[in-house]
């Protein structure tokens, strides 16, 4: 049995595997080693995942499932969900626990299975390209990914099939693959700018230790947005052409958005360009409205200016955290495919003042780190596995000697949001400060407010916001099975730790007993009973999932 590293990215997803010391980003039956994420439900029952669902955009929108990875984790009445609605052609339906359904031909899904079936189709090229079965992986997230988006993500996984070995950040991921880690000095910065996210990551290294010294993110600022930007533009273009507005047809505000994407990447290699769309619309009489459309480098770059200049607003921020300035890095990385337009390149180089380097293919860097990573728990862990050499005079079994083990990097990120709980006024009181070095743990004490309360209910969000209001809200923690007494008598010490993964566990003891209380974590939008995951599971099995 493998184990495989995966970029599940909002545009693409990429899976890679080390294999005799050296890694292979996997390919499909094709040779192409970029897996579309998007997933259309094709009407003889099939579930398509890749290029063939990609090209079905163009005549089945309302039923093929885009950028999900921007979606999922967000509770229903998030403005993230909010700006999607107006933006896709599929359907979106409130859930239970304020979550986020996807609706199409009669069926509901939780936004964790539709991700899911893009991992059962990269699981599947991974068995095929190996020839063996694969049922670990480490999947990357966005630095700035919270604990829904982790959470949820690491359900995807088990959906298809996975034992999630670890959720990586993708800047971490990305700086493994370039060698990182092995014994450098140094300071490096990784710039990533993909399809629907972006991060900066600040790394400081020490030898084999890795260690993170800040990181800033926006999970809604990629190139998804300079893909619409672009269509609205061709937008009034065919607007001013025909008298016909594309926006009252899903249908064909879709194909504007998918030669857009063509448009803008052809333009990060030529100055000019020009595309010929057929049949965006009908006119009179049923007459085919088409769109001729020219745009120049210059022009976009007037565009992706102020996009490039969000993603630098953000960078300062992390630098502010790490209190360092551009000039303190010796290498800076970029990721992702945002990067290969070449006003990217260059407001980085000016920003920082040293070239960057890239010249790992930013769609495929990180997973390749992923691949890294996984490959160094497996091995890890097979390593304290092997038994002690014998004693003197003891003759073992063992007639080979145990390989020498490899250097691995010593990882040591932070978290890039404070844990806070709500305090009375709704004000926050911060657990885990931002930037925190993980994993940590915290502890904090809770006391009953009735007489004979059996249960303390604690709300719990991540955010900067001295109000309860302003952050992100994660979902309640519920303490039970408390001792009867006096108000305040019986207090509660909750310890909130945060893992390697960056995933929130919760222990709760009674400070005066010292008996374990019950402590639940019930989280919004994330689907966390097993009952629910198990039918899941069982719906992904079942759904024939074909490339």
């Amino acid at each position: 049995m493998s184990v495989v590293g995966i970029d599940l990215g909002t545009t693409n997803t990429v899976v890679a595997s080390v294999r005799d010391g050296r890694v292979h980003v996997l390919a499909d039956e094709h040779g192409n080693r970029l897996l579309p994420s998007v997933v259309s439900f094709h009407p003889n029952g099939n579930v398509l995942v890749g290029s063939a669902a990609k090209a079905r955009r163009l005549v089945d929108a309302k039923n093929t499932i885009a950028s999900v990875k921007r979606l999922i984790g967000r509770p229903w009445n998030s403005d993230e969900i909010r700006l999607a609605q107006s933006r896709f052609a599929f359907e979106l339906r409130e859930g239970t626990d304020q979550g986020t359904l996807v609706v199409t031909r009669g069926e509901t899904y939780a936004l964790p299975e539709i991700s899911a079936f893009v991992l059962t189709r990269a699981r599947q090229i991974a068995e095929a390209a190996l020839g063996e079965v694969v049922d670990r992986a480490v999947i990357t997230v966005p630095a700035h990914f919270n604990e829904l988006q982790r959470v949820s993500t690491k359900v995807a996984g088990r959906i298809a099939g996975f034992d999630v070995l670890r959720i990586l950040n993708e800047p971490t991921a990305a700086a493994l693959a370039y060698g990182f880690g092995k014994g450098e000095a140094g300071r490096v910065a990784v710039y990533d700018f993909g399809g629907g996210t972006f991060d900066c990551s600040l790394l400081q290294l020490t030898g084999p230790l890795f260690e993170v010294l800040a990181t800033a993110g926006d999970t809604f600022l990629g190139g998804d947005d300079i893909d619409s930007a672009i269509a609205e533009i061709m937008c009034k273009s065919f607007l001013a052409q025909h008298r016909y507005d594309p926006h009252v047809d899903p249908q064909a505000f879709e194909k504007l958005r998918s030669a857009a994407e063509d448009l803008k990447k052809d333009l990060s290699v030529n100055m000019q360009t020009v595309v010929d769309l057929l049949e965006v619309g009908h006119g009179l009489g049923g007459k085919s409205l088409d769109l001729r459309f020219a745009m120049t480098q210059a022009d976009l770059d007037t565009l992706v200016g102020p996009f490039v200049e969000r993603t630098l607003a953000v960078t300062q921020e992390a630098l502010h955290l790490a209190h360092l300035s551009p000039s303190s890095f010796d290498q800076i990385v970029l990721v992702g495919g945002s990067t290969r337009m070449p006003i990217v390149k260059r407001r980085v180089e000016a920003y920082f003042g040293v070239p960057v380097m890239d010249r790992v293919n930013p769609d495929e860097v990180v997973a390749i780190g992923a691949a890294v990573q996984a490959a160094a728990l497996v091995d890890a862990t097979r390593q304290r596995s092997i038994p002690p050499p014998p004693k003197p005079g003891v003759v073992s079994a063992r007639r080979d000697p145990a390989p020498p083990a490899a250097v691995v990097p010593v990882l040591v990120d932070v978290t890039p949001r404070a844990l806070v709980v709500e305090t009375v006024g709704g004000f926050c009181d911060i657990v885990i400060p931002r930037n925190a070095t993980i994993p940590c743990e915290h502890t904090r004490v809770f006391a009953t407010g009735r007489d004979l309360q059996s249960h303390v209910h604690v709300r719990i969000a991540q955010g900067e916001d001295p109000r309860f209001v302003g952050n992100t809200y994660l979902g309640e923690l519920e303490l039970s099975g408390l001792r009867p007494a006096p108000r305040g008598e019986v207090t509660v010490s909750v310890s909130f730790e945060l893992d390697a993964d960056g995933s929130l566990q919760v222990r709760a003891v009674d400070a005066v007993s010292g008996r374990e209380a019950r402590a639940l974590m019930k989280l919004v939008s994330v689907a966390q009973r097993e009952e629910d995951i198990q039918e899941m599971v069982s719906r992904s099995r079942a759904a024939s999932v074909t490339g």
